[in-house]
């Protein structure tokens, strides 16, 4: 349950002993902001997954040393016992304590991942054994392929962590150790542990999956396109978890993944928008000479677009979600987004002498509207996080084109004048909210 909500259901409790509440309208509170039923299978807290699958990470690893320390003395037929006697012992006690109704069902999830450590160890023992020389990124592929089976299997979160975190590898390994793109890598992250992710409410298993996502794709750009098609990508999908966070928010009950989405998609967006407004990126990032495309531009680009239709069509679902059902009112803020995503696409693959000169100043204008608006909200409501959240950001903004004091003295001194304003107006408008009295009266 999260934290707001328990405090507003004591807080019920203390209105009814006190009278400011009937029992009726009690009730009719606690159902209005009950948390759905889908929220108490959410996978758990944060702190709980991470720190019991690295306990099990770290005993696994340690296990797999001891075994390396003595190997040499063993014998063959003592290594291919060990080797399974692990794997199916550690398993055979994590279904044991999975059947258990006490402190050690949970403990059945740690064994199973020591399980499918001893399995990945297994793999490659047993290539040592046996003298096999085969391309090694396929031992992670194996290791992979066996952690995703559990996941589905078990219903396990951490399961699906691990299988997440070796598809990656298996997919960096072919690509930075032998230039080989897998995009089945990607796909298997995609709708192999995104549909696990979604089904558990596992905000941590989502987390590490558009992680994933993010770090797969545009590795493979990087390889096969240039810098403007990984700048550019980055930008879309910034664009496109925002959107997918508010049309989740609309229709789903899953807020840790809306956090997430949230959080991905502003990260890109902010840093995105922040970097190309630098005159020393624009060499990496724009294209304006159009060099003759290599055989590999013709993917990079059918990716790039690809993504960019994703994020495109993403909001314009909000759109007409808005438009017709008028429940999902996103913040202005957020309608920034698709336009400096177009404007971003623009200025870098279409050369419109309109656009031109303005050249990435429109995007010093997107960050101070998310900021203003962030800081103008949290200091209205009294929410801390979003007004510092909108004062860092207007610093950076601000700090980043005027601190060269050695030029236009007289403009980047208005400008500190006008951030220190702007600081102490929100100081004063924020501690104005919180002095405010509630409102009397008037009916619930």
């Amino acid at each position: 349950m999260d934290n707001q909500i328990r405090w507003l259901l004591a807080e019920i409790e203390h209105w009814t002993t006190d009278g400011l509440v009937s029992a009726e309208q009690a009730d009719q509170l606690r159902q209005r902001y009950a948390q759905p039923a889908v929220a108490a299978k959410e996978g758990g807290s944060w702190g709980l997954i991470v720190f019991t699958s690295a306990g099990a990470v770290v005993i696994g690893l340690g296990v797999i040393l001891l075994f390396a320390y003595n190997w040499d003395d063993i014998p063959k037929f003592g290594k291919l016992a060990l080797i399974l006697g692990a794997t199916i012992g550690a398993h055979w006690a994590g279904l044991r304590c999975r059947e258990r109704d006490d402190w050690r069902k949970p403990l059945g999830a740690v064994l199973h991942l020591l399980g499918t450590m001893m399995y990945g160890a297994g793999i490659w023992l047993i290539a040592q054994i046996y003298n096999i020389n085969e391309h090694f990124p396929n031992g992670f592929l194996l290791w992979a392929l066996g952690a995703l089976l559990l996941a589905w299997v078990l219903d396990s979160i951490v399961q699906g962590l691990l299988a997440t975190v070796l598809l990656a590898i298996w997919g960096g390994s072919e690509l930075y150790s032998f230039r080989e793109p897998q995009m089945l890598s990607l796909l298997l992250i995609v709708f192999g542990v995104g549909p696990l992710a979604w089904r558990r409410r596992s905000g941590v298993l989502l987390c590490f999956v558009l992680l994933a996502v993010q770090f797969l794709l545009m590795s493979y750009l990087g390889l096969l396109g240039t810098g403007a098609h990984v700048f550019t990508t980055a930008f879309a999908l910034g664009a496109f978890w925002i959107a997918l966070a508010r049309l989740t928010t609309d229709t789903m009950g899953f807020p840790s993944g809306v956090a997430v989405m949230s959080f991905m998609g502003y990260t890109g967006y902010i840093l995105c928008s922040y970097l190309i407004s630098f005159r020393w990126l624009n060499s990496a990032v724009f294209n304006w000479d159009r060099a003759a495309a290599q055989p590999t531009y013709a993917t990079a680009m059918l990716c790039n677009w690809s993504v960019f239709a994703l994020a495109i069509a993403a909001w314009l679902i909000v759109v007409v979600r808005t438009i017709s059902r008028r429940v999902l009112r996103p913040p202005v803020e957020e309608w920034l987004v698709p336009l400096a995503l177009a404007y971003c696409f623009a200025i870098i693959w279409g050369r419109y002498p309109a656009l031109t000169p303005l050249g990435t100043r429109p995007f010093n204008l997107f960050l101070l509207g998310l900021a203003a608006a962030w800081m103008w909200r949290g200091s209205r409501t009294g929410a801390l996080r979003q007004t510092v959240l909108g004062l860092v950001l207007l610093s950076a903004v601000v700090l980043a084109r005027y601190f060269d004091l050695f030029q236009s003295l007289a403009a980047r001194g208005l400008a500190f004048v006008v951030l220190g304003v702007v600081l102490l107006s929100v100081v004063f408008l924020r501690r104005r909210a919180r002095s405010a009295p509630p409102p009397q009266g008037g009916a619930a």
